[in-house]
Order: structure tokens, then C-alpha cells, then sequence
């Protein structure tokens, strides 16, 4: 078995160029956490989530170019 090894320094190692990929399980899970309803199929979900994890990477890189050119 192979153990986990954390990143070295204090923050999450994100792979920006391998969005994880969602299963209708994994959407629908999440769905039924939530309080209340939300209209919305999986495929729309999907669509918000990539949407959303191509901003997040985008604001990822550019704080770490923010720290690049700081150093």
C-alpha cells in the first residue's frame, strides 16, 4: 500500500491542467447535502463546475504570478 504524501510547502498542490472529472453519483451526493432544492440537472452542474474550476485556476495562477514577480 502506498502512504500519502503531503505537499512540501503549507499550500494544496492543485493540478490546473487536470480538472477531476465528476460522476452523476458524485453530483447527485452533493445535491442531496444541501439544504432546500435546487432545480438542476447533473449536466448543468457540470457545466457550472467547469466554469467554476477554470476561474479558480485562473485566479490561482495569477496570485502565484503575483508571488513570482514579488520575489
Amino acid at each position: 500500500m502506498r502512504e500519502f504524501s503531503p505537499p512540501v510547502s503549507n499550500e494544496l498542490a492543485i493540478d490546473a491542467d487536470h480538472e477531476p472529472e465528476l460522476s452523476d453519483a458524485d453530483i447527485l451526493d452533493a445535491m442531496q447535502q444541501l439544504p432546500g432544492y435546487i432545480d438542476i440537472g447533473t449536466e448543468d452542474f457540470r457545466l457550472i463546475y467547469h466554469l467554476a474550476w477554470r476561474h479558480a485556476v485562473e485566479r490561482l495562477r495569477q496570485r502565484q504570478a503575483g508571488r513570482d514577480d514579488a520575489a
